[in-house]
Parts: structure tokens; C-alpha cells; sequence
């Protein structure tokens, strides 16, 4: 969890430019200018407006990876103890608790992603909560998990293959 918060601090600026980079295409020609931009017109602090959503996003992204990792690697090592003796099934154990860890963690986290798009896509200084509502206003609870499917393959490659390194190393 504190590491969460400490990414989240980290990434915050870069996914705001980054989302409004790819919503405002005309906003600025390159990353660059659009941090710059943003930056002289809104503030630093626009570039942090996300943090409250970004951490409602990302500490229980964080938690479920590793709850949903642990549980379902311990579960197969049960089941199967004789994987923990062969490297190559044991990384095999590895890749696809992680991608268990990562569906989890996209499904506990869509709300906040979609939140957090949201508010980068809107020409005004929206805050988390008015961007919640509108996304609940115009959708419903199932608004909050738009893009679910895609965030779920995503994610789920990209955890396996962390864990999968991880336990390499």
C-alpha cells in the first residue's frame, strides 16, 4: 500500500499528460508541450489534480495483485507440491497466479481508471467526485467499468510477466 501511494505521486503527472494527450489531440504537437501547457495554464497542482482517484485506483490495484497472487499461488502449491521443486513449474505457477493477480486487480481498480479519464478528458477543472457522478449520470454503475475487457488482458500480461520476472530473478 505505501508503495502504491508513493507510485501514484510519481505517475500522476505523467498519466494526466498522458490522457490528455491522446483526448485533446490538438491540445500540443508532443508530450512535451502538452506537460508544458498544462503546466502554464492550469498549474502544477492540474497535473496532480488526480491524486485522491489515482490512489483509490492504485492501492487496491496493489492490494489485489498480491492478495489474489499469494492465495492462488499458495492454493496450486497444495494441490500441486511437487511444483515447487521444478523451476520450470514453478515459474509456469508464477505466471499464471499473476495473471489471476491481474484480472483481480483490474476489476477493483476499472472504477477509478474510468474516473480518472474522466476528468483528464474535460476542458474544465473537474474534480474526482463531480467526474464519478457524471460518469454514473451518463451510464450508470456499469459507466464504471467501461473498457473492463481490454484493462483485464492488459493487465493480466502485464502482472504475470512481472511476477514471472520477479521469480526468475
Amino acid at each position: 500500500a505505501l508503495g502504491a501511494v508513493v507510485g501514484s505521486f510519481v505517475l500522476c503527472p505523467f498519466e494526466s499528460v498522458r490522457i490528455r494527450s491522446v483526448s485533446q489531440k490538438n491540445f500540443a504537437p508532443n508530450v512535451w508541450e502538452v506537460f508544458q501547457r498544462m503546466k502554464r495554464e492550469e498549474g502544477m497542482e492540474s497535473l496532480f489534480a488526480a491524486i485522491p482517484v489515482f490512489l483509490t485506483k492504485e492501492i487496491p490495484f496493489a492490494m489485489a495483485k498480491f492478495t489474489v497472487f499469494d492465495l492462488s499461488q499458495e492454493w496450486i502449491y497444495q494441490q500441486f507440491p511437487a511444483a515447487k521443486e521444478v523451476l520450470q513449474l514453478s515459474l509456469l505457477v508464477s505466471l499464471f497466479s499473476g495473471t489471476l493477480g491481474g484480472i483481480a486487480a483490474s476489476v477493483v481498480s476499472n472504477p477509478a481508471d474510468v474516473t480518472i479519464s474522466t476528468m483528464k478528458k474535460a476542458k474544465t477543472d473537474m474534480g474526482a467526485v463531480s467526474a464519478a457522478k457524471m460518469v454514473l449520470e451518463q451510464g450508470g454503475p456499469n459507466a464504471l467499468f467501461t473498457g473492463l475487457p481490454l484493462r483485464m488482458i492488459f493487465y493480466s500480461l502485464l502482472v504475470s510477466l512481472q511476477f514471472l520476472v520477479y521469480d526468475s530473478v
